[in-house]
């Protein structure tokens, strides 16, 4: 069940004893790192672990072992944490359809060893350990059904260079997560509203990826060369192409400069986008990623496809207060230059933007309404904003 915060400070309160908490085994988006860091505000023993590191660099409290580890020490210490872990943690959260032991980057799925591939949750479970898990996209997004039932969707030829190795393969791959998986977790999360159509006894929960508080604003500077921002992870999943075709198109009605992050690591990355005016996320997944709650909590305004169909997975007061500028594939370039008429509005909306994320991305907030579920999880979701006085 989820609740919209409307109270005083309560959404802040913990309660002690202090939890020892788990998040891992891989760190997608840099969501668990910083929820584990707000926990640790919060008094809680918090950690990230992860079976194997990426080229991004996020951080963790400890990597296990190289990715694709061949040696018998690295999948010995892989092994030996997870099946330790149970007995150290009061609480495992676990990200992207993954265990401790299901080893992804050896090759490994849920199939007919799934008593291996998840003895470690198996264990917390004898042992009365709360377990979670936070489903990201492709974890649990069927591209099959996404292309049936979606107008737009990142999930089609053209779009996905895998879609057809999903809809042979890896769709099958998620079902199997799905019903191994899942039921046995006290209660499942995903961040991508459209997700909800996949796992119906999951709860949205907002991006927590970016610390908010903490961030230097720097807003649009309307009296300069305007600099537009695109930093895509996977260009043809987010409509880079398109976007690219678009703003070509408009070179000839507006001078801009086009800063195109791609393939740095993400502090490097980081530094590039605090210099532009505006931030173009994606054109077909429906909804912001991780990328626009960075740059929206610099105070710039973020440009996105957002699917009005998948509204009812999120909580009202955040779908109504989103200032994400909109745009659609079939109508992109109309209207990325109704947008850039309205440049002088942008610094407004890029602190209206920085407001938002405060609200309903700030780590401790997330923290706080999930350290209440790790105590209980019978208890309700309760996200949102504190009222201002």
């Amino acid at each position: 069940m989820l609740m919209v915060a409307d109270g005083g400070d309560k959404r802040r309160e913990h309660r002690r004893p202090p939890l020892r908490v788990l998040h891992g085994p891989v760190n997608v988006g840099n969501q668990p790192w910083h929820l584990s860091r707000a926990e640790r505000v919060l008094q809680n023993e918090s950690d990230l672990v992860v079976n194997y590191g990426t080229w991004l660099q996020y951080p963790a409290d400890r990597t296990l072992a190289p990715y694709g580890a061949k040696k018998w020490g690295d999948r010995l210490r892989r092994a030996a944490f997870a099946l330790y872990a149970p007995f150290r943690y009061d609480v495992i959260h676990y990200y992207f359809g993954r265990t401790f032991m299901l080893w992804d980057d050896r090759g490994m799925s849920f199939g007919v060893f799934n008593l291996l591939r998840l003895a470690d949750l198996h264990i917390a479970r004898l042992l009365g350990r709360k377990t979670f898990m936070t489903l990201q996209g492709c974890d649990i997004r069927l591209a099959r059904e996404s292309n049936r039932i979606n107008k737009v969707t990142p999930c089609g030829e053209g779009r996905c260079p895998v879609f057809s190795t999903c809809v042979t393969t890896y769709d099958a791959a998620r079902q199997r997560m799905r019903s191994a998986v899942l039921p046995l977790v006290d209660r499942v999360f995903y961040l991508n509203p459209e997700l909800g159509r996949y796992v119906p006894n999951g709860e949205f929960l907002p991006y927590a990826s970016v610390d908010v508080a903490s961030e230097t604003v720097t807003l649009p500077e309307p009296g300069r060369r305007l600099r537009i921002l695109h930093a895509p992870s996977h260009g043809d999943i987010k409509g880079t192409p398109r976007i690219l075709a678009a703003l070509e198109a408009l070179k000839s009605r507006y001078d801009f400069e086009l800063v195109l992050v791609q393939n740095v690591p993400h502090a490097e990355a980081k530094e590039r986008y605090r210099t532009a005016d505006l931030a173009i996320d994606q054109l077909y997944a429906g909804w912001y990623g991780g990328f626009a709650v960075e740059v929206m909590a610099m105070g710039k305004p973020v440009v996105a496809y957002i699917r009005e169909e998948d509204r009812e997975f999120v909580p009202k007061a955040m779908w109504d207060a989103m200032p994400i500028m909109r745009i659609a594939a079939d109508t992109i370039e109309e209207d990325l230059a109704r947008i850039l008429d309205q440049r002088s509005d942008w610094p407004a909306i890029g602190r209206i933007s920085r407001q938002y994320v405060l609200d309903w991305h700030d780590p401790l907030m997330v923290a706080t309404a999930l350290d209440r579920i790790y105590r209980d999880p019978s208890a309700p979701l309760v996200l949102g904003p504190a009222p201002r006085s």
